[in-house]
């Protein structure tokens, strides 16, 4: 039994220690196994836009790829794990459920219009008996008609004599009206001017309380501004004194030399070429001579620039550049800046500000 149990436990740790040796394995692939890059563009005669470029994302000695082509304004994109067009394979899959679906489709369309023919049929047959149904509902209905007629007949003569009873009734009513109208007409000289008395205070009331809010206002207005002032006033303050802090700059600038090092890592290792260019003005041929000259210190001379001063739109040439990314890089500047005592010090005193 102990025997048994031991190698179950020996099976179990065989295969810990596999995983952890891929993980192992995977982990030391993405941190020393570079990410490599390659893109090229030409120019040839013709039209600004007709420019042709081409862009490849390698990792894993190129066991996984990605590749994007620019040609005829068209954009084309493709990847392969290991040699296998994953894309493509993608597509033939789709391509394939398409065309299961459309024959499902019109399987169901040949089955739904034999259905409709039988549908058809049963509904002339329902047809006929409605028809005949109709016909016994009419017979019916004259046979009924003739009962209601004697009924309204006498509904009508029971309505005439109720109107001639109401036309013999005295205008007592009327007459109460006409007097209580006539007392209400009355009234005292006294009371309309009390009640003018009142709509003109009432007024004068109104207008004081729309004033004396206009005023109210304005006051919170200016106090909500006064508020506001010193609220930017001490955050002037707060933020001089964290950005002058020693530790701040400390830390500001090992940030600042990390990002540096950084973009160097990130930009192509080798840049060559050579371009050809002109415009209709050759003062615009000029500021780009100048603005592309910026640039040596990126492709170290190594992309020959032609200018032409001939008064035409002119634009020629081709550009090819390449570059590498580990990982390793990333994490170990990551690591520098999580452990400074500077950046702690940063994200402490900057969470006391927002708590």
């Amino acid at each position: 039994m102990l025997h048994i149990l031991w190698l179950i436990l020996k099976f179990i740790l065989i295969i810990l220690g596999i995983l952890l040796g891929l993980l192992l394995l995977a982990v030391l692939l993405v941190l020393f196994c570079p990410v490599r890059y390659k893109a090229s563009a030409v120019k040839t005669e013709g039209a600004w836009n007709q420019i042709e470029g081409e862009g490849v994302v390698s990792w894993l000695f190129h066991g996984v790829s990605l590749k994007a082509e620019w040609k005829d304004r068209q954009m084309e994109m493709s990847f392969h794990l290991f040699g296998i067009p994953v894309d493509k394979l993608l597509k033939k899959r789709q391509k394939k459920k398409s065309d299961s679906e459309n024959t499902k489709n019109t399987k169901n369309t040949s089955k739904k219009s034999k259905s409709g023919t039988k549908n058809s049929r049963s509904q002339a047959v329902n047809s006929k008996n409605e028809e005949h149904e109709s016909e016994v509902k009419l017979l019916n209905d004259s046979a009924d008609q003739g009962v209601n007629s004697t009924e309204n007949h006498t509904k009508i003569n029971e309505n005439e004599e109720s109107i001639r009873q109401d036309q013999h009734k005295p205008d007592n009513e009327s007459e109460n009206t006409e007097t209580v109208t006539n007392e209400n007409k009355i009234q005292p000289e006294d009371t309309a001017s009390e009640e003018v008395s009142e709509q003109k205070t009432f007024f004068i009331k109104r207008i004081y309380d729309r004033i004396r809010n206009i005023f109210k206002g304005i006051r919170t207005k200016l106090q909500n501004i006064r508020r506001t002032l010193k609220k930017v006033k001490n955050n002037l303050s707060w933020w001089k004194s964290f950005l002058e802090h020693p530790r701040v700059k400390a830390a500001r600038t090992l940030v600042w030399k990390h990002a540096k090092f950084l973009l160097k890592h990130i930009f192509p290792t080798k840049i060559e070429g050579q371009v050809a260019f002109s415009f209709e003005d050759p003062a615009l041929t000029g500021t780009a001579l100048a603005v592309l000259g910026m640039t040596i210190p990126f492709h170290k001379n190594c992309v020959q620039i032609n200018p032409r001063f001939d008064g035409e739109n002119y634009l020629q040439g081709n550009i090819r550049a390449k570059g590498r990314i580990y990982g390793f890089v990333f994490l170990r500047a990551a690591l520098i800046i999580y452990f400074d005592k500077n950046i702690k010090y940063v994200i402490k005193r900057w969470k006391t500000r927002r708590a």
